[in-house]
């Protein structure tokens, strides 16, 4: 793999750990310690959101899954960069994460508790 695919690859990676602490400091404001309306953690993290219809409570595993979520964006891209499919790929992505906010804009209620 030459320098300018290598590089390619890492960059959505990289960008996606460092954007991760940011994107879940504003899920958390959003949610206004347990008395905000959680729109910005639906909108970033859906799959974390989603398992309160299970748990009725964002759990720790739940966290761990928010952590993780951008990273394996970023790996996920990278690899796609990587095998020249970055366009399908990031299009299949974006459609899914889409999906599921509508999916728990629809059945989370913005207090959920």
């Amino acid at each position: 793999m030459g320098t300018g695919l290598m590089i390619k690859f890492w960059t959505p990676i990289v960008i996606s750990i460092l954007l991760t602490p940011v994107l879940v400091y504003a899920g958390v404001v959003s949610s206004g310690a347990g008395h905000g309306n959680y729109l910005f953690a639906r909108i970033l993290f859906p799959f974390t959101m989603l398992s309160t219809i299970v748990s009725n409570s964002i759990t720790l595993p739940a966290i761990g899954v928010a952590v993780v979520q951008f990273p394996a964006y970023g790996l996920i891209l990278g690899i796609a960069t990587k095998r020249r499919r970055l366009r399908g790929i990031a299009t299949s992505l974006l459609l899914i994460h889409v999906l599921a906010v509508g999916i728990c804009l629809l059945l989370i209620r913005a207090d959920f508790s």
